[in-house]
């Protein structure tokens, strides 16, 4: 039992040590402008599914700032992570995006976080969390509460509609357009080939976000517009 306590205190701090020297290292992103939406000026090439181990999933998210803003490693389902590489083609020039479909262990959170090789529209790293009620991917309810882009965190309640561009917005604050609501059910039909990992919500999301992320921005029933400040330090 001693062992098992020394061990579990062990493990603790090795996460917490790797996470303080990922933020004291973390590096400044190029400001985002623009209504950034790294989906609307990307076009995807191809894309292969990673077979990451859980620990390698693990010490990824740990070290991965925009994840700690969302929710806490040990909370995740590691069992039915998604993870796939995407090569895509922005202004010419073709880059790859990392994509994470993250359920909880609570069956009612689901994160899709995306990495991109080279920043799209200043926006390096972006993420959602989604909150899902319901057993069928048809009659759930699928609701976006919260988002970061670049380790900026960012509370969605509702749907607001404060901007459609940065000249609505203070000085110094950008436009930050997201979508609201997905027709799940459209988005599957758009992306067959998750077709049989759609038994139940909590496990489709992540498949659909990672493996056809286009086809979530193409079945948006509602946008909201929000206005946002600039990069902030700290975890």
């Amino acid at each position: 039992m001693r062992k098992r306590t020394l061990l579990a205190i062990f493990v603790i701090l090795l996460l917490i040590g790797a996470y303080g020297a990922y933020v004291v290292s973390y590096p400044k992103y190029p400001e985002v402008k623009g209504c950034a939406n790294p989906f609307a000026v990307t076009k995807p090439v191809s894309k292969v599914q990673e077979n990451w181990s859980e620990v390698h999933v693990f010490f990824k998210l740990v070290t991965t700032r925009d994840f700690w803003k969302l929710a806490k490693p040990w909370q995740v389902d590691y069992s039915h992570v998604k993870v796939v590489k995407h090569t895509i083609e922005y202004n010419g020039e073709k880059i790859t995006m990392l994509a994470m479909g993250i359920p909880l262990k609570d069956k009612k959170h689901v994160i899709a976080l995306y990495e991109f090789s080279k920043p799209v529209q200043g926006v390096k790293i972006r993420s959602y969390l989604f909150e899902v009620h319901g057993d069928n991917i048809k009659d759930a309810s699928i609701k976006t509460t919260a988002m970061t882009t670049n380790g900026v965190y960012t509370p969605l309640n509702g749907c607001p509609h404060e901007c459609n561009s940065d000249s609505d917005c203070p000085v110094t604050y950008h436009c930050n357009k997201y979508c609201c609501n997905v027709d799940w059910t459209k988005a599957l039909h758009c992306c067959w080939t998750c077709a049989f990992a759609c038994v139940e919500p909590i496990v489709c999301i992540p498949c659909i976000a990672t493996v056809c992320p286009w086809c979530v921005e193409d079945n948006c029933l509602q946008w909201g517009g929000e206005c946002e400040g600039g990069w902030v330090p700290g975890p």
